[in-house]
């Protein structure tokens, strides 16, 4: 019977026990109570105390909700690459901003069928350039600064290019192409001077009219580019010139 009794807990033991034991759980309640509040800004419920400089959240990837089957932003991390989603209603990714592993930054804007319809970026050379698409994904307008100057360009729906505008230090060039994105007619300057140059369907210039600081000029050319005659002028006024298939001048009007 002694020794029955020597093997038990006194019971004022156990509640000594369970007692401290609860006291640590509330102090770590409460310490993480506080913790919370910092994180969602109700600090003004703790003791003063100064406002951390930074809130560091330990995650590679968070998610803001505003109900709970709602997520219109989440933030995601990796190594060497970074980015924010945000999301409409319907859960669907409809914006994102990304640093990718080489540290070039890009904003995408997609529609509701997933498709990037508006991309914001940096080249390769460090300079910025916007593309626009179609519903289906297809570009068909683009922005970009190149080396040579600043470029304008509009595609069709089989991508190829059907309009450049270049703007550089010597003058500006305007391109129209055809549906294969051959050039077709081109205005540009030349020595400070207008051009425009028309072309056929094998490549070569039809059609040419341009000026220098003392007359126009509007030639027209054969098949493969030879000359065939020329308007132009002259001190005693306005001249049609002929060539022969050498391109060497046959005719003259007035004679």
């Amino acid at each position: 019977m002694g020794l029955a009794r020597c093997g038990k807990m006194p019971r004022s033991t156990l509640m000594t026990d369970e007692l401290n034991q609860l006291r640590r759980e509330v102090a770590r309640l409460r310490r993480d109570l506080d913790h919370v509040l910092r994180v969602i800004g109700q600090e003004e419920k703790l003791p003063e105390q100064p406002r951390p400089p930074f809130l560091l959240l330990d995650a590679e990837v968070i998610s803001i909700r505003h109900s709970s089957d709602k997520m219109p932003i989440l933030l995601k991390a990796e190594e060497g690459y970074a980015c924010i989603y945000l999301n409409d209603n319907e859960g669907r990714a409809r914006g994102l901003f990304q640093v990718d592993e080489a540290g070039s930054a890009r904003f995408e804007i997609w529609n509701k069928d997933q498709e990037v319809v508006v991309s914001i970026g940096e080249t390769k050379d460090g300079a910025g350039e916007i593309f626009v698409a179609a519903a289906d994904g297809k570009p068909r307008a683009g922005l970009k600064a190149h080396e040579l100057g600043g470029i304008v360009s509009a595609q069709n729906s089989a991508g190829q290019t059907n309009v450049l505008m270049l703007g550089k230090d010597q003058g500006g060039t305007f391109v129209v192409a055809d549906g294969q994105g051959r050039p077709v007619a081109e205005i540009t300057t030349v020595d400070g001077d207008g051009v425009v140059s028309i072309k056929g369907k094998a490549g070569y210039q039809m059609a040419y009219m341009g000026c220098d600081e003392n007359r126009g000029v509007i030639a027209v050319l054969g098949k493969e580019g030879e000359q065939a005659a020329a308007l132009t002028s002259n001190e005693k006024g306005g001249m049609l010139v002929f060539f022969d298939p050498k391109g060497e001048p046959k005719a003259t009007l007035p004679k």
